[in-house]
């Protein structure tokens, strides 16, 4: 008869020997898993990890090897095949190829088996091996949160006393034993110990649920950002610094495409509402313009308007430049807040060079401000890359090549080198002093998500990029939904995970960013995103990523509290 499992007789090392062999069907190379009762939180669960390949047959006994969970298997329990055994005569008989397997997604379903069996603890290993194992998988997410689960399980099973198992005693001498004696099995080995740093991160969420439950708003999202420093998985922490966003936060965008800091202040491209605004301390203001108008006016702040503003940028005095994208054109608003154009004519799109005035562009998204006061504008529409001098006088810089050139991110690095996002090509190139184009970063035309050496590493239509005072250089791989570092030449996901938008703040790739767009890096080293899908700006500091301005994905206009 065919069987389904037996018992193991014997073990040793990484070698167990079952009960059966050829005579009930088992044969060289079938698979299955080992399975024994445990004792958890004083509920029996059964503990299926470790795994066995049979390596050889005889009539009697088959011998396996453990492939995979703990080696200590104990005698007596039970070996389960993956499949019901069955004789070798129908094991011949040519079978249809099967499906290639999804292995990683069989991977979690043995996490998810064990997770609803009880065995946290093996769940655990598993949805940490996965996350390891598959980090860009589109169920990241899901394993991150069922293992924060496990460890909220485990945590109290951690701290039971370990109670010595009773020992068995022999009959008195010269009597005969009824019963033969039983030495229970050694109890199965205490849960690892929770990390500090997660316990602490569960503290610190409690503690943020009274403070908000308490009405203190601005402690509470203070408490839940500092538990999702320690663990950005913690869900708790999570839902209370949504909670508070949404009861206080004023402040709304639309469509924000970049951003520019001086002096602890943020101005943003508020494309959507053409509007620039400005982010100070805790709240947000109308720099110029009116949400829901468009137009080409200069003047005062209250009457100036401006059409799908796409790109700011600081001078060393202060002075704020403007690209205007649809009325094709350079503006600047000075401290008391008037606005004028600097170069081209509203309305008018070209590519002309020469005196500001009679200069023409076309679609220009972004601008980068050097130290002598050029003006770098990243002429979209015309595939080209600009400058303005400080006497006013419009010149081109690059042109597109061979391969077409759409540049939006623009900065300068220390070398006086510029830096450009070219989201067309899917690169980050290089204009060096002598007006030298070449790629930093990328493969022209060839799009992705890979990390490592600039040549070998790919992007997804990058829309911004900067350059901190160490040198590092930061790309909004817009596409792409993450931020990406380049340092001493090799490319790393500095934030948010490939593929998968959202509005997460925490950690490294728990992070999400929604089409993040333009990016700046500040003089304390902190990067802020206009995370342009969200409607809010996010803030970067080291790798944690938070939401400073806007309520994510709430679209709005409105100035206010942060």
């Amino acid at each position: 008869m065919a069987a389904r499992a037996q018992h193991v007789v014997a073990a040793g090392g990484d070698s167990i020997v079952l009960s059966s062999g050829s005579d009930a069907g088992v044969r060289k190379g079938m698979t299955g898993k080992i399975c024994a009762p445990e004792t958890v939180g004083g509920h029996t669960v059964t503990n299926c990890s470790a795994r066995f390949v049979v390596t050889s047959v005889t009539e009697g006994k088959s011998i396996a090897h453990i492939t995979k969970g703990d080696a200590n298997i104990a005698v007596g329990a039970l070996a389960n095949f993956d499949q019901k055994l069955v004789p070798e005569e129908k094991k011949r008989k040519i079978q249809p190829p099967k499906p290639k397997r999804d292995e990683a997604a069989e991977f979690l379903q043995t996490a998810d088996r064990a997770f609803r069996d009880g065995d946290y603890r093996g769940a655990l290993e598993r949805y940490e091996s996965f996350l390891h194992t598959y980090p860009d998988h589109d169920k990241a997410d899901f394993a991150a949160d069922r293992a924060y689960q496990c460890r909220v399980k485990l945590a109290p099973v951690a701290a039971l006393p370990v109670v010595a198992p009773p020992t068995a005693t022999a009959p008195p001498a010269g009597t005969a034993a009824s019963v033969p004696a039983t030495v229970p099995p050694p109890p199965s080995p205490a849960p690892p110990e929770i990390p500090a740093g997660i316990r602490q991160a569960d503290e610190l969420a409690a503690t943020a649920e009274r403070q908000f439950q308490g009405g203190q708003l601005n402690e509470s999202r203070a408490t839940a950002l500092q538990a999702l420093r320690m663990d950005s998985t913690n869900s708790r922490a999570r839902n209370t610094l949504r909670a508070v966003q949404v009861k206080s936060v004023q402040s709304r965008f639309n469509a924000p495409t970049d951003v520019a800091v001086r002096d602890d202040r943020c101005y943003v491209a508020d494309a959507g509402n053409n509007t620039i605004r400005m982010i100070k301390a805790d709240a947000s203001t109308t720099v110029a313009g009116v949400a829901g108008q468009y137009g080409s006016s200069g003047g005062s702040a209250s009457r100036a308007r401006f059409n799908e503003p796409a790109g700011v940028a600081v001078g060393q005095d202060g002075t704020l430049f403007v690209a205007d994208r649809y009325n094709a054109l350079i503006r600047k608003i000075t401290s008391d807040g008037t606005v004028t154009t600097v170069a081209g004519r509203s309305g008018l799109t070209g590519n002309a060079d020469g005196a500001a005035s009679s200069a023409r562009f076309n679609g220009p998204r972004r601008l980068a401000v050097a130290a002598d006061g050029t003006i770098y504008v990243a002429d979209t529409g015309n595939h080209a890359v600009r400058r303005i001098v400080p006497a006013g006088t419009v010149e081109t810089l690059a042109v597109s090549g061979s391969d077409r050139m759409d540049p939006l991110g623009i900065a300068i690095d220390a070398e006086g080198n510029v830096l450009v996002a070219d989201a067309w090509a899917h690169v980050i190139r290089k204009i060096d002093r002598a007006g030298r184009l070449s790629i930093a970063a990328g493969l022209p035309g060839v799009s992705g998500s890979v990390d490592g050496p600039v040549g070998s590493a790919r992007f997804n239509a990058p829309e911004g990029v900067a350059v901190g005072a160490d040198g590092a250089i930061y790309v909004a791989d817009t596409a792409n939904h993450t931020i990406r570092k380049i340092v001493n030449g090799v490319v790393t996901t500095a934030a948010g995970r490939a593929g998968l938008a959202g509005a997460v703040d925490g950690n490294g790739l728990v992070v999400r960013l929604n089409h993040p767009s333009g990016i700046y890096c500040d003089a304390h080293g902190r990067i802020w995103i206009a995370d342009s899908g969200n409607h809010a700006i996010r803030l970067m500091t080291e790798d944690f990523v938070e939401t400073v301005a806007g309520l994510p994905g709430t679209v709005g206009s409105s100035d206010g509290t942060n």
